[in-house]
C-alpha cells in the first residue's frame, strides 16, 4: 500500500456530490463530534506525537455516514499540519483500501489562504499519500499516535510529486474541520477547501 498513486488523488465523482450534501436528519445532534471537549498531546523521547481528543458527543462516525471532517494539530516551529480524517468517495492515502474506504487515517497537509475556489476558506495545497502514525477512533475518543515531528519524506496525493514536510513540535492549537472538495465534471477535482474549523474548548494540554 506504499506505492506511489499513478494518478494522483483518486475520486468518485457520482458519491462525492452525495457525501457532503447529507439532510439534516440524518446528522448526529448538532454535529457534536465537531465540539472538541478536551486535547492532550505529548512528544516522547524519540520526537514522536501523541495525542488524544475527546469530543462532546458520545460517538465519532467511522461509517462515512456524516461525511468529510476531522481533527488538525497545528503547530509554531512546522511548515505542516497533522490531520486525521475520513472522506468516502476520496483516495489519497496509502492506507485506504477502495475509493469509498471511510477509514480514519493521517495526512501532513499545508494550507493555503490563496486558493480561488475556496474562497475565504483555507485549501489543501500539499497532502502527503504516506499516513504517518496510527489513529484509532473509540466511541468519542480519537487517539493518535506515532507521528513524526521532524522532517518526513513522501510524495503528494495530488501531483504524485516527491514532498519534504515538517510537523514541529510545539503545538499551538488542536481544531476540528469540515472538508469541502470543489469539482468540475470536466476536469475533475479542482480543490479541496477546509471549512468549519473549531478550535478545541479547553486549553490543549501538553504532557
Amino acid at each position: 500500500m506504499n506505492e506511489r498513486p499513478a494518478l494522483g488523488l483518486i475520486v468518485v465523482a457520482g458519491f462525492i456530490g452525495t457525501i457532503f450534501d447529507i439532510p439534516p436528519i440524518f446528522a448526529l445532534t448538532a454535529e457534536s463530534f465537531l465540539t472538541l471537549e478536551r486535547a492532550n498531546v505529548s512528544i516522547d523521547d524519540d520526537d514522536e506525537l501523541t495525542t488524544r481528543l475527546i469530543v462532546e458527543g458520545l460517538l465519532i462516525p467511522t461509517d462515512g455516514s456524516e461525511g468529510a471532517f476531522g481533527y488538525g494539530i497545528l503547530t509554531e516551529d512546522g511548515d505542516a499540519i497533522l490531520v486525521a480524517h475520513t472522506h468516502p468517495g476520496v483516495m489519497d492515502s496509502e492506507d485506504q483500501r477502495f475509493i469509498e474506504d471511510p477509514l480514519w487515517h493521517n495526512h501532513f497537509v499545508k494550507l493555503g489562504d490563496n486558493v480561488e475556489q475556496c474562497g475565504e476558506d483555507q485549501g489543501v495545497v500539499d497532502i502527503t499519500w504516506q499516513s504517518p502514525g496510527e489513529v484509532r477512533i473509540d466511541d468519542n475518543t480519537a487517539r493518535i499516535s506515532g507521528v513524526p515531528t521532524d522532517e518526513f519524506e513522501g510524495w503528494d496525493s495530488i501531483t504524485g510529486k516527491e514532498l519534504s514536510i515538517t510537523l514541529g513540535e510545539t503545538v499551538s492549537e488542536v481544531i476540528s474541520f469540515k472538508l469541502d472538495p470543489v469539482f468540475d465534471e470536466e476536469d475533475g477535482l479542482q480543490a479541496v477547501c477546509v471549512t468549519d474549523i473549531r478550535s478545541a474548548e479547553e486549553e490543549v494540554n501538553l504532557d
